[in-house]
């Protein structure tokens, strides 16, 4: 039987609702209703609150506190105050949603009626340039929006695809608001790591005319943003042996260990008894010092158009824009473990209790590597969509809407190598601090004389995505039901290509000069001191100057590789149709509303690539699919108390592979000695899901809500994974042909795993067996007004998460799905009056799988769960200037990634590092 367990939080939220209530109640008896107008944010939670009682299905809306002002700076902040949600960040800020533990790729966005795309770059641990259907929300400015409604179980007239939620993002119309408005606003943001001063400017202007006919509205918002992320790394632990089988290279006398090891334990019936038993000791691949900086460049504009010639008839034009600048440069510091175990020589470790892995050791010939890279991207956004509505009878409207949005994202990256010219000393020790190691290295690792430089990896990525929407939509009206049916086309098209630096100079083997580099002290300010970095962590290295470099090796000219596997191109067209019918009734004498409906949608997939001919080159491939799903759903709304709603939602839903899955190629990356293949015949996601809720409207802007939900996912897209594996002999000669392996090649990098060597892992994305998902959600907000005098203008809100999967990955391999934690809340605090308001939010959430099986032999990898505090607070000068504060990551939470070893029982840093806290003041002006 499943059992579950309720946290302190969630019995609090439950105890407090009805006693609040009880005591309102009380003190309103024998006395006049007052009618209390709120705003701010109050007066957000209180339409989103009606928005989420009056829908069909289960839903939460947010809803902006003045016309141009979302509640919060981002847009995935904002949703991650909705129950079921979570979100990971890019840089401090936040970038996807996870909803009811389902990643990214489960989610759909629609702006304005129609799906789009929005593709950013990010780091290599972050999943770097977004090439799926993974919407990232950092593109966009907050200010530009007016609503957020997010849809978490199926109604027929919602389009598929978001097996985890439909997100529908609208921005502000002239005729929702008759009149003249203006609003302007500024803010200074300041980074505790960057001490930059950042501006964040906003402006919209709204009017209607001709007796409220016509609306104009355009609006714009412009920000800068400097965040500096520091840290450690080891990008990832291994053993000698998960290393293609190698070993430690033998010095003069043997390795002094303290401790025992305990191979077996590590690599149960693998261990060679003859072998060094250090060989199957995991130890970090890459121990480094990590510095990421991130200049960040914004502008948002929307406008729209509205027209009303009659009262039957409507015409809107809405357009948004939005580009998004940013560079980001990375300085990292590593001794090399990672493929040239086979070269290093061990004189003293000290193993962990468990015999497991080693968390000190000394080193002879050790090589370490300065990687400068820099990372210089743009994303141009643009949408146009053309809308009418028209009452074509007293209760028949049709509704049309043309669509168009291009999402294009382009980053060069430039990674410059500056490898020690001969084997040093090395040492490093996890014993004072787990998450940070003390290092120390046997040379200068400032005098740029004692470097070389090696292969440099030197790219342009560009991304372009374009989606196409018409639909049209019939609705009935009858006294006590509605009908309404539709249709809806798409055509979405990605369009990925690779282009590689021509015409470069080769600098291999060369002592790096020192008009070519310089200290991170001179790019960076004191680096290491908001992670309260143990006194043995290294502070100041040597980087490469990027202009001085990028001029000194050639760079500037730039030629489309149409041989490599990030070149291809995919075509998908839906055409769908459904009839949905809404009836209000009775059930017991009590009101009973049903949403009833029927969605068939037909799908072909184009994709076009190309694939190995196996002899070195590459062939072009092209794959044609389609296929057809009907997707019933049914939503019932008891209302069996006058405040109180019981909600039962069944239905099917898909969503569809991630484009870049689709695309039939090979993706190579030898120096983590990895392949990736494309699967052009992936199925879509399929689920069948039931979700049964109360809700509780106990008071005017209050709700205690507790939704169940459950869903039976089928053929779950999974990775089939081969370690430690040779190549095939296609694959090989696709390999061997690369320029990493060809000395007379200015990319040539001596450092790799070879073609012909054993170590390789294969990976292929896959339909799995399938999936379950289930959990349950509970929701609480309210204005604590019972209380009394100054105290009354207090609220609270607070939701709570519990999801658990159970997932077959094939080959008798089950677990939880990638993306899920467990246990996720949100709760705060707010203080509301006429003249000024604060609130203090706090988001938590369980660790959780980024990636399983993981690479280099870990069974999974994972990011441990942030507990984020973020606060805001506003002045009113007076009724039309207010003045206002923002802090994010109040408490300086640090972001932990960590990998499980080859048993999955391990904790092992990969990651640790922070981004400060960013404190925002600015004016805001209303007119």
């Amino acid at each position: 039987m499943n059992k579950y367990k309720i946290k302190p939080l969630v019995l609090a939220m439950a105890i407090a609702s009805p006693a609040f209530a009880q005591e309102q109640s009380a003190n309103d008896q024998g006395q006049m209703l007052e009618e209390i107008t709120v705003t701010g944010f109050r007066a957000s939670l209180q339409k989103g609150l009606d928005a989420k009682r009056m829908n069909a299905n289960s839903s939460d809306s947010i809803v902006a506190e003045d016309i141009g002002k979302m509640p919060d700076l981002n847009l995935a902040e904002s949703l991650q105050r909705v129950p079921g949600v979570a979100i990971t960040r890019e840089g401090g800020e936040g970038r996807n949603i996870t909803v009811r533990g389902l990643g990214p790729g489960f989610s759909r966005t629609t702006l304005n009626g129609m799906e789009v795309p929005a593709s950013t770059g990010g780091l290599d641990s972050s999943g770097g340039v977004n090439r799926g259907r993974d919407f990232d929300f950092n593109v966009f400015a907050s200010e530009l929006f007016n609503r957020i409604t997010i849809h978490k179980s199926p109604v027929a007239s919602v389009e598929e695809g978001g097996l985890a939620s439909t997100v529908e993002l609208s921005t502000a119309k002239p005729l929702d608001t008759p009149g003249q408005h203006i609003a302007f606003g500024g803010q200074l943001m300041v980074d505790s790591f960057a001490s930059e001063q950042d501006p964040r400017l906003t402006g919209l202007y709204s009017n209607t005319f001709m007796d409220d006919k016509l609306g104009v509205l355009v609006s714009a918002a412009y920000s800068e943003r400097t965040v500096r992320q520091e840290g450690f790394g080891t990008v990832r632990w291994t053993s000698p042996h998960a290393n293609g089988g190698r070993s430690w290279a033998s010095g003069t006398s043997p390795a002094v260990i303290n401790g025992t090891p305990n191979p077996g334990a590590n690599h149960p019936g693998e261990v060679d008894p003859d072998a060094n038993p250090l060989d199957y000791m995991w130890t970090p691949r890459l121990p480094r010092m990590d510095s990421f900086n991130r200049d960040q460049e914004r502008l948002g504009l929307t406008g729209s158009l509205q027209y009303r010639p009659t009262d039957t008839m409507e015409f809107s034009l809405d357009v948004l824009s939005s580009n998004l600048k940013a560079d980001v440069t990375s300085y990292n510091y590593f001794a090399q473990f990672r493929n040239v175990y086979d070269t290093v020589i061990p004189t003293e470790v000290t193993l962990d209790e468990s015999g497991r892995m080693i968390v000190a050791g000394e080193f002879e010939n050790v090589a370490p590597r300065s990687e400068s890279r820099g990372q210089f991207s743009e994303t141009d956004f643009q949408q146009v969509v053309l809308s009418g509505k028209f009452d074509l009878a007293d209760n028949i409207t049709l509704d049309v809407m043309y669509g168009n949005a291009v999402s294009e994202h382009s980053e060069d990256q430039l990674r410059f190598n500056q490898t020690a010219s001969e084997g040093h000393s090395f040492s490093y020790s996890f014993l004072e601090d787990s998450d940070i190691a003390e290092m120390s290295y046997g040379f200068d690792i400032l005098d740029p004389s004692n470097y070389e430089w090696t292969g440099p990896v030197l790219r342009r990525d560009i991304v372009e995505r374009t989606n196409d929407t018409f639909r049209a939509d019939f609705t009935i009206e009858g006294d006590s039901s509605s009908v309404k049916t539709g249709l809806i086309w798409n055509s979405r098209k990605v369009e990925s290509q690779r282009w590689d630096a021509i015409n470069i100079n080769s600098l291999n083997g060369e002592v790096v000069a020192a008009g070519l580099a310089d200290q991170l002290g001179n790019v960076v300010d004191d680096y290491s001191d908001g992670i309260d970095a143990p006194s043995g962590f290294p502070a100041n290295w040597l980087v490469a100057d990027y202009d001085a470099a990028a001029a000194a090796w050639g760079v500037g000219q730039w030629e489309l590789n149409e041989d490599d596997s990030s070149t291809y191109d995919i075509k998908e067209e839906t055409l769908g149709g459904y009839v949905e019918t809404n009836v209000e009734t009775q059930l017991l004498g009590l009101p009973l509303t049903v949403n009833a409906g029927l969605r068939i949608v037909d799908t072909q997939v184009t994709s076009r690539g190309v694939a190995s001919d196996g002899e070195g080159g590459f062939v072009p491939t092209s794959r044609e699919g389609s296929y057809t799903e009907v997707l019933p759903s049914t939503n019932l709304v008891w209302e069996f108390r006058e405040d109180l709603l019981l909600r039962l939602g069944v239905g099917r839903n898909i969503s569809r592979p991630g484009l870049g899955s689709l695309a039939g190629t090979v993706s190579v990356t030898p120096i983590n000695q990895s392949v990736s293949l494309g699967n052009p015949g992936l199925e879509p996601v399929r689920a069948n899901s039931a979700d049964l809720g109360l809700e509780w409207y106990f008071d005017d802007e209050s709700v205690l809500a507790l939704t169940l939900f459950h869903k039976e996912i089928e053929s779950f897209i999974t990775t089939q994974e081969l370690e430690n594996q040779f190549l095939p002999d296609d694959i090989r000669a696709a390999v061997a042909a690369r320029p990493e392996y060809d000395p007379n090649s200015p990319l040539f990098e001596p450092n790799i795993i070879q073609p012909g060597e054993k170590g390789w892992d294969l990976r292929t994305p896959v339909n799995g067996e399938g999936a379950t998902v289930e959990g349950y959600e509970i929701g609480y907000q309210q204005p604590l007004r019972f209380l009394p005098g100054w105290a009354s203008n207090f609220g609270l809100l607070a939701n709570y998460t519990h999801v658990r999967s159970s997932a077959d990955f094939g080959d008798g391999v089950e677990g939880e799905l990638p993306g899920l934690s467990k246990n996720s809340y949100n709760m705060g605090v707010y203080y509301e009056t006429d003249l000024f308001g604060t609130r203090l939010m706090v988001n938590d959430r369980d660790d959780y799988t980024t990636r399983a099986p993981g690479s280099n032999g870990n069974a999974a990898e994972m990011t441990t769960g942030p507990t984020r505090v973020d606060m805001s607070g506003f002045y009113n000068v007076t009724d039309y200037l207010k003045v206002t504060l923002e802090v994010i990551n109040l408490t300086n939470e640090t972001e932990r990634l960590y990998t499980t070893g080859p048993t999955g029982d391990m904790d092992l840093v990969r990651e640790y590092n922070s981004t400060g806290r960013e404190i925002l003041l600015g004016m805001r002006a209303n007119f």
